[in-house]
C-alpha cells in the first residue's frame, strides 16, 4: 500500500514538473501570448471550481480538490508571466523555433561550439527536437545530428569566407 502511493506521488510529480518543461518549450516555440493565457483562464476556471467544492463538499474529496487548486497556483502564475512577456519578445524580435525550421549554425562567443560541433560551422539543418533548456536538436543534409543552443543559429546565411587578395596577380 505505501509503496502504491510513493508511486502515485511520483508518477504525480513528474507530470506536475513536465508542465513547467511544457511551458519553456512552448515559449521558444511561440510568440503568441494567448498560447499561455488560455490554458492559464482554465486553470483558474478549475481552481475556482475545486475551492467551490472544497468549501461546500464533505469527506476527502473536497479536500483532495482543495489540495489540487492550491497545486495549480504556481502553474497558472508560470503561465500568466511567459504570456506578459510574448509582446516584449515580438518587439525584440526574437525568433521562434519550431520542428522543421532552417537554421544555419553559427560561432557564438557567448556559447562557442564544441570541437565535434565545429565541423556544423555555416551549415545549414533542419530542427527535429526543441529541448527546455534553451537547445535543439538538428538534422543536416548528410543526415548528421547534432545538439545546438538556440545563440548558436541564424536565419540569414553566413558570409561565404573572403578570400585574401595580395595583389593584382589574384
Amino acid at each position: 500500500m505505501v509503496f502504491e502511493l510513493i508511486e502515485i506521488a511520483i508518477v504525480i510529480g513528474a507530470g506536475y514538473f513536465s508542465i513547467f518543461e511544457w511551458i519553456k518549450k512552448k515559449d521558444i516555440k511561440s510568440n503568441e501570448k494567448n498560447d499561455f493565457f488560455v490554458p492559464a483562464a482554465f486553470l483558474v476556471f478549475g481552481i475556482i471550481f475545486a475551492f467551490t467544492i472544497g468549501v461546500d463538499g464533505e469527506g476527502i474529496f473536497p479536500f483532495a480538490s482543495m489540495i489540487c487548486g492550491i497545486a495549480a497556483l504556481p502553474l497558472v502564475i508560470s503561465l500568466v508571466l511567459t504570456g506578459m512577456a510574448q509582446d516584449q519578445q515580438k518587439l525584440d524580435g526574437d525568433l521562434t523555433y519550431n520542428e522543421g525550421d532552417k537554421f544555419w549554425i553559427i560561432q557564438d562567443k557567448l556559447s562557442p561550439l564544441s570541437s565535434e560541433l565545429e565541423q556544423f560551422d555555416g551549415q545549414e539543418g533542419e530542427i527535429t527536437e526543441v529541448n527546455a533548456d534553451r537547445s535543439v536538436e538538428i538534422k543536416f543534409a548528410d543526415s548528421s545530428v547534432g545538439t545546438f543552443w538556440l545563440t548558436n543559429l541564424s536565419n540569414i546565411p553566413p558570409e561565404p569566407p573572403k578570400s585574401e587578395k595580395k595583389g593584382w596577380w589574384q
